[in-house]
């Protein structure tokens, strides 16, 4: 009897967490799905009915029956407890016409708790109808975020929302709609449209929206329009995203600060996409496709010409080496910082050479290291523009104004010592005149648990080699991490 009462002793002392007081273990659960914040509760007396109280619903349907997921969560609104629910999500994979009442309860219940926080991924089968949003969610005022996954937007009188935060994708709705939604949410600050069908124009006069990310996914080429007109003078970031087949035309962004392009021209049939998800260009009439794709790409380039901070994706890298060969450079810029997205392959070289001659401004370059991916350029292209890689730097003129007089700060992520790497490296160090530190931060390997991908003495050896490298800028100093 002593043993078993010393081992209970042993139990209680170990059990540091249970001791926690009750809104810390409620933060634990709410990060976890609800089903498994439920199976906490066979714990001990302690956890038993912790759950029933937790401010975050996470319901994930994983492909289950359907029937027993949408009981599962009916009783498990039944059993909640709280008073308020900050944030209210449901998934599923395969949403069909007759869930629509268990929907709309759900919804209905996390409106009486004052959600904060609503998101709905509602994936149809193929013979089913989208979820239509209820009416009465479109004048609600507790909502700051709302994020919606396949649903229909008809609302039948105003929009009155307080959001903060809007993300929409594969939404179809008309620009009277979009405008609707905009007149109606006066402090809504992020807007998030993804494979949003049926914009023709967003026009966004809000003053307090300052982020948009636009993205479109979708390769089919027989559901597309043909350009969307995004005008927002008050906005400081823009994303462009993804794939696109349309033209997107930038107007009235005069206060934009951040822009991201980071997509893909897909041209109908002769832009494909090859078995290991590259882009590969038909034969016929290519150099064409370069070209349209380069002008698209310099005419969003020139509306963003004035932004401070601009990042920029490898396919739009290389549609500029393209240009770069043809002696076509980049838009002059004002832009101070440049963030590169590319792995540094053949044909970035000359993309990242024409951004940087383009940046006379510019004072901080940063280079995020990617997965390797490229466009398959075409024979007759490389048989009238191949160029060395090996010496593209060393014939490379040294002029770029950024690196005479301005570029003091580089930074360089996931970096793994790739032939391309150590010549960019060695070419910014040659040449920037007034650089004052470098920063290197070496890869990390996720299935080894977030290990540096370089033993010490793999680390040791790149790194003299690096700092025995001449400097243009005699106070530059190369920090590794």
């Amino acid at each position: 009897m002593v043993e078993k009462a010393d081992s209970s002793d042993e139990d209680e002392r170990l059990d540091r967490i249970s001791e926690l007081p009750d809104f810390v273990l409620h933060q634990i659960l709410s990060l976890l799905q609800t089903r498994e914040a439920i199976k906490t509760g066979v714990l001990s007396k302690r956890w038993e009915c912790l759950w029933s109280s937790i401010s975050v619903l996470n319901f994930y349907d994983l492909k289950e029956n359907e029937e027993e997921f949408m009981n599962f969560v009916d009783r498990t609104l039944i059993l909640h407890e709280g008073s308020k629910i900050r944030k209210f999500r449901v998934d599923f994979a395969e949403y069909e016409d007759w869930f629509i009442s268990h929907v709309d309860s759900w919804i209905r219940f996390a409106v009486r708790k004052k959600v904060e926080d609503l998101d709905l991924d509602l994936s149809p089968t193929l013979y089913s109808d989208r979820f239509q949003l209820p009416q009465h969610l479109y004048t609600n005022a507790t909502l700051t975020k709302l994020s919606l996954h396949y649903c229909d937007i008809k609302p039948i009188g105003p929009i009155s929302w307080r959001l903060r935060s809007l993300s929409l994708a594969n939404v179809h709705f008309s620009d009277n709609v979009i405008h609707d939604i905009l007149s109606g949410s006066h402090l809504l600050e992020f807007l998030h449209l993804q494979e949003c069908r049926g914009l023709m124009h967003l026009n966004i006069t809000s003053p307090s929206l300052k982020k948009l990310i636009v993205q479109y996914d979708d390769h089919n080429p027989f559901d597309r329009d043909p350009v969307l007109e995004i005008s927002a003078p008050n906005l400081q970031s823009l994303d462009i995203l993804g794939f696109w087949y349309r033209r997107c035309r930038l107007m009235n962004l005069q206060c934009l600060v951040h822009a991201t392009i980071d997509f893909e021209v897909v041209m109908d049939d002769e832009v494909v996409m090859d078995d290991e998800d590259e882009v590969v260009m038909d034969d016929e009439d290519s150099d064409d496709d370069y070209e349209v794709c380069l002008n698209i790409l310099r005419e969003l380039l020139e509306k963003l010409h004035h932004v401070k901070d601009l990042t920029i994706g490898t396919w739009c890298i290389q549609i500029l080496s393209t240009g770069e060969l043809k002696i076509l450079h980049s838009p002059s810029s004002k832009r101070k910082c440049l963030i590169l997205d590319t792995y540094i392959t053949k044909w970035d070289l000359p993309g990242i050479a024409s951004l940087l001659r383009s940046s006379p401004d510019l004072e901080t370059l940063v280079v995020n290291i990617t997965s390797p991916g490229s466009i398959q350029f075409d024979n007759d292209f490389l048989a009238l523009y191949d160029f060395d890689e090996e010496n593209y730097w060393k014939s490379s003129e040294p002029s770029f104004q950024c690196l005479l007089h301005n570029l003091k700060t580089i930074k360089i992520f996931d970096f793994v010592a790739g032939h391309g790497q150590m010549d960019l490296v060695q070419f910014l160090l040659k040449h920037a005149m007034v650089l004052e530190k470098m920063m290197i931060y070496s890869k990390r390997l996720a299935n080894l648990k977030w290990r540096k991908r370089f033993m010490p003495e793999e680390l040791l050896e790149f790194t003299q080699k690096m700092l025995r490298f001449p400097r243009a800028s005699s106070h530059a100093v190369i920090l590794f991490s």
